[in-house]
């Protein structure tokens, strides 16, 4: 993305014998578009600005080096729509990607929302935007051409695949691929993966029961079944809550723990039920080192860790929006935020219910520590 000179100065900085490559990916849940979120960007002269929805956490989500989110609606035009079938104006993605998502899945259980017509020319706004994506594709030959899509990070290699359980009932005609779960073209595209020279390969997965804030068996069925057969983390989303996160060592593979979050929640909706109000980040920190006399070249996770974030519906500085908090640092300044009374209380009962599921769970995995910070302000020059 943008932080490949400060990577270079580091790199200067510790000498031409660095002995490290390192590479932070950050992962984000669903991007909703229900009605009133359409009519709160909506502008004067009808065009849309999504912009505000990112302010609070564009520093963090640029701070990665890789930040990867699950487009959860259609770009397939007017008239724009929310919940069942949705359809986004273009300029949610585009914000999202100036607010630095770099990539974004489309496999997901809305992505027929709007039919063929819907799904292509969600492809085409995405490939006009130029932000990469996977679990959706025009044709086989598409398909097999980008899936597993490739990505170098500072020296280092990954693979990354997408799937969905469905499509909401909605026929996925020919020549059109979707991704399902699928256990044999899941094992190809895994054999793929690694002779295309993957060092790492993360599977991004839309599972699971709506609204449950408990994963179920068959998720960990096929979270086991991914790791067993070469995937090193699994990402999930569809709940549209925070589910369980676990690190735990695969023993037929014996490398290192392996990530598996089963739901990350919702990263901006309007739903405001308890729980479905928010969402995690998941930041993984991954690190090769380097061959020396006496050990081999060896790349594994150094760090994981999780950011709540809470969605304000409300109006910050006179401008009604969907704004996306840090829950940890809007409960200690709410002020901050432009968070009082009921939406206060809200924003304690996710920070309070997100916190203590994930410390039941799994206590390896920590809570990343992010508060926003305003641009400092530039004084105009007095006149001489």
């Amino acid at each position: 993305m943008k932080r490949t000179a400060i990577l270079v100065c580091l790199m200067l900085l510790a000498g031409a014998s660095a002995t490290a490559q390192n590479v932070r990916i950050v992962f984000a849940g669903d991007l909703m578009g229900h009605d009133p979120q359409i009519k709160a960007a909506r502008q004067p002269d009808s065009t849309y600005d999504y912009t505000p929805c990112f302010r609070y956490v564009k520093d963090y989500v640029q701070s990665a080096d890789l930040a990867i989110l699950n487009l959860e609606v259609t770009l397939a035009g007017r008239p724009y729509k929310g919940y069942p079938q949705f359809s986004s104006p273009d300029t949610l993605a585009a914000c999202a990607r100036d607010a630095g998502f770099d990539i974004m899945t489309t496999a997901n259980n809305h992505c027929m929302d709007r039919g063929r017509k819907g799904l292509l020319r969600t492809l085409q706004v995405l490939d006009s935007f130029a932000i990469p994506h996977l679990g959706t594709y025009r044709d086989s030959a598409h398909r097999d051409s980008v899936h597993p899509l490739m990505v170098e990070k500072n020296g280092i290699r990954l693979a990354l695949l997408c799937y969905t359980y469905g499509t909401n009932g909605i026929a996925v005609p020919p020549p059109l691929v979707v991704n399902r779960i699928d256990t044999a073209a899941m094992a190809r595209d895994l054999r793929v993966a690694r002779e295309r020279g993957a060092e790492f390969v993360i599977t991004l997965i839309h599972w699971g029961i709506e609204y449950a804030t408990h994963n179920n068996a068959e998720q960990e069925t096929t979270a086991r079944w991914l790791l067993e057969h070469g995937c090193d983390a699994v990402i999930g989303g569809h709940p549209h809550v925070v589910q369980n996160l676990t690190l735990d060592a695969i023993p037929e593979n014996d490398r290192y723990p392996e990530l598996v979050v089963y739901s990350m929640g919702n990263f901006v909706s309007n739903q405001r039920d308890v729980n479905r109000d928010g969402g995690i980040m998941i930041q993984l920190d991954l690190e090769r080192t380097a061959p020396s006399a006496d050990t081999a070249d060896t790349l594994s996770p150094a760090a994981c860790g999780y950011l709540p974030y809470w969605v304000h519906r409300g109006t910050v500085d006179s401008l009604y929006q969907y704004y996306i908090v840090p829950s940890a640092d809007a409960v200690a300044n709410p002020g901050k935020y432009q968070i009082e009374g009921a939406a206060l209380k809200a924003l304690q009962t996710f920070d309070a219910n997100t916190r203590q599921r994930i410390g039941n769970c799994e206590t390896r995995i920590k809570e990343l520590e992010y508060g926003y910070k305003e641009p400092a302000k530039t004084e105009e020059s007095s006149p001489e």
